[in-house]
């Protein structure tokens, strides 16, 4: 169960992570084509994250609720991503702002 609860904390490490490198110009992970690999990373993580939610879902709730968990997480992932969509609108015109590049929708709230 705390597996369930690290992989999200390691996505918000993950952001932060990937926010300096676009904002500090880590030319390191740039250079040495490392970048691929966290990428590689994040997309791995993010779907364990969505596997091991349903499979929790699926083992621990019993046959009476388990389609209504279902539908109501089904949902709810849909909620989280037009959240991180409207929060990525936010975060994206805060690195136009640090790099000096015009166009973005919404202004930087910092």
């Amino acid at each position: 169960m705390w597996v369930l609860w690290l992989m999200p904390l390691l996505q918000c490490a993950n952001l932060v992570f990937f926010y300096f490198v676009a904002t500090y110009h880590y030319y390191f992970w740039y250079n040495n084509g490392l970048l691929l690999m966290v990428c590689f990373y994040v997309g791995l993580l993010g779907g364990s994250v969505y596997v091991n939610g349903y499979m929790r879902i699926n083992k621990d709730l019993p046959l009476a609720k388990r389609e209504f968990a279902l539908s109501t997480v089904s949902v709810d992932d849909n909620l989280g991503i037009v959240c991180a969509d409207l929060s990525g609108l936010f975060i994206q015109s805060c690195l136009y702002e640090s790099n000096e590049i015009s166009g973005s929708v919404v202004s930087c709230p910092i």
